[in-house]
């Protein structure tokens, strides 16, 4: 398994060309993505699907589907089986994360044996806690339960005005912050490589990457 945490910003801007250009040397032509929509809302799936068509045209024959959450566990675990890629997209991780166990996908989820793309909300479920800095959608920090399937958090749509919380929730986990437009890519245990700045904090100290 290799995971891509994507910290967010406008795809069709050009604000992720770099990450997507990493992406693109890791996802062979004919794959099938599979994108795992739970975090926003019906009415967005269209436009999520549109934008991420065009980003992935650069691919030959990569063949995007949708995971609606109308379909049935086993059809959906079907989907995720015979998928080459899953990609979370943005939007409410703890709305993300309570669809995902209702229709019992952790286990799938967690033994994805290739590679799985977090992008903001999905980024954040990715991690064993999943953090929820102050803004606009949460009036106080939150630490929810994630999938686990690694052991630091992230911080997405980092920006330096969080820098007190961060401190703050970094005293017992280590957490990586990323600004939009950066990544990290992880596997074997390791971040092996980023796109573009990324911030450690831990234990109340903050460092660039």
């Amino acid at each position: 398994m290799e995971l891509c945490f994507i910290g967010g910003g406008h795809v069709l801007k050009g604000e992720l060309d770099e990450v997507f250009e990493e992406l693109s040397k890791r996802i062979k032509p004919n794959s099938k993505i599979l994108v795992v929509p739970f975090a926003t809302e019906v009415s967005k799936y269209d436009s999520w699907m549109e934008s991420l068509i065009q980003v992935f045209s650069n691919i030959s024959n990569v063949r995007l589907d949708l995971l609606h959450e109308e379909l049935s566990t086993k059809e959906m675990v079907s989907m995720i089986n015979e998928s080459d890629v899953l990609y979370l997209i943005g939007g409410r991780p703890e709305k993300l994360l309570k669809i995902i166990e209702e229709k019992e996908l952790s286990s799938s989820i967690r033994n994805y044996p290739r590679l799985q793309i977090g992008y903001s909300a999905g980024a954040l479920a990715f991690c064993r806690e999943c953090i929820l800095t102050k803004d606009d959608d949460y009036p106080e920090s939150l630490v929810i339960k994630g999938l686990g399937l690694v052991d630091f958090s992230v911080e997405v749509h980092y920006n330096e005005a969080s820098d007190d919380e961060l401190f703050a929730l970094s005293t017992e986990r280590t957490i990586y912050a990323l600004p939009d437009g950066s990544a990290i890519f992880y596997r074997d245990g390791e971040i092996h490589k980023k796109v573009n700045d990324v911030i450690l904090f831990q234990a109340k100290k903050k460092s660039i990457v």
